[in-house]
């Protein structure tokens, strides 16, 4: 992949406007989105989020606790998960072709999922309130994909103590008003504990670049 093919992909990406534009440019790159963007771009962003997530307060859950992918795309986040723990995880996602390819993850030759979920988060999910024990996310809250007003329904899907790590990309991060939403969420009792962390995307990503940077999001489900 070229640097002006790789620019015109994250451009593409970057562009989306309204789900069925993100349904549309997934389903074309379902089938080579791991062999070709993630490997040639060094892309290490879904290790990142899962390490930090598995390491605060996954230990705290029991057999029968589930935690939600939300944004899963191909499954890497999950599968990476699944080095760390063998907590059960779901998957939610708007494409049907991605979720696919979550479908076929493997970790030590189990599915990484119990459960794949196809989901608009621009709108109000067909999940039941309170329903996981925590949440993580790489990529899917940013421009043109999932933007702030989502994150009150992840508050609504993870009960009370669950912990969540969102991984949003450090240029939108202030510029959509992730930090202000967050914030808000703070200030009226329904997260705790909010502390952002900055991970690289790929690896030796230029930390003073934030297109290259992601701000990981980490807080507690009041």
């Amino acid at each position: 992949m070229s640097d002006e093919e790789f620019a015109e992909l994250l451009a593409a990406a970057y562009a989306l406007d309204g789900p069925d534009a993100n349904r549309e440019l997934y389903a074309r790159w379902a089938e080579t989105y791991d062999s070709g963007f993630i490997v040639e771009s060094r892309y290490i962003y879904h290790h990142q989020v899962a390490a930090l997530f598995a390491g605060h307060g996954l230990e705290r859950l029991g057999p029968g606790d589930v935690v939600v992918d939300v944004g899963c795309g191909t499954g890497l986040a999950g599968q990476s998960l699944r080095r760390h723990t063998d907590v059960s995880i779901d998957g939610i996602d708007i494409s049907p072709e991605m979720l696919r390819q979550a479908a076929a993850k493997r970790h030590n030759g189990a599915a990484v999922y119990r459960k794949l979920i196809e989901a608009d988060l621009t709108g109000p999910a067909s999940i039941d309130t309170d329903t996981y024990s925590g949440a993580f996310s790489v990529g899917t809250f940013t421009h043109g994909h999932v933007g702030p007003d989502a994150l009150a329904e992840v508050v609504r899907i993870v009960r009370p103590t669950g912990w969540v790590a969102l991984g949003i990309n450090a240029a939108h991060f202030e510029a959509a008003r992730f930090g202000a939403a967050l914030e808000r969420l703070v200030s009226i009792g329904q997260i705790a504990h909010l502390e952002p962390l900055d991970v690289p995307i790929y690896d030796a990503a230029d930390m003073h670049n934030p297109d290259e940077v992601a701000r990981i999001a980490m807080f507690e489900i009041s």
